[in-house]
């Protein structure tokens, strides 16, 4: 099993930022045991991380770990024992 650390997770952040993504989830997959491993996803919009959140949410063999805010500090967000800036959206039902 390959966990991201730190290390992992810093390099992805950058990579994100240079991208100009605003969000980075973190996702352990399940599919390809024993070789699991930690990937990262990333998300333009507060729409698009939800979104994608919810597509590895209704996948079995997915964990969403961790999401990053790549507009906020990093460093805040490592400290943190799991990062979860996750936005949340109105519900769709409600009357606007």
């Amino acid at each position: 099993m390959i966990i991201a650390g730190k290390k992992e997770i810093r390099e992805w952040f950058a990579k994100g930022v240079k991208k100009g993504k605003k969000y980075m989830l973190v996702v352990y997959d399940q599919m390809d045991a024993p070789d699991e491993v930690d990937s990262a996803y990333y998300a333009d919009s507060d729409e698009d991380a939800v979104d994608t959140y919810r597509a590895f949410s209704s996948d079995p063999f997915c964990k969403v770990m961790e999401v990053y805010d790549l507009t906020a500090d990093m460093e805040e967000q490592l400290a943190e024992k799991r990062a979860w800036r996750l936005p949340e959206l109105p519900d769709e039902d409600e009357d606007e």
